[in-house]
């Protein structure tokens, strides 16, 4: 599969942000877990990673 990088990655919805300048590297071989509270932006950020909701800004790359 490869490294995902997500660089600066921002989600509002209207008003609301919901991810604020993530910096993430997930690299390939290692296992990883999302923890927060209901509505602290896990799904969202899965969503976007799979390209199945856009971001605000920021980007996400897979393998550069």
């Amino acid at each position: 599969m490869g490294t995902i990088k997500c660089n600066d990655l921002c989600k509002n919805y209207r008003q609301k942000k919901v991810l604020d300048n993530i910096n993430l590297t997930i690299e390939e071989g290692k296992i990883y877990g999302l923890i927060g509270r209901n509505g602290a932006g896990k799904t969202t950020l899965l969503s976007i990673i799979s390209a199945q909701n856009p971001a605000s800004s920021g980007d996400v790359t897979l393998d550069g």
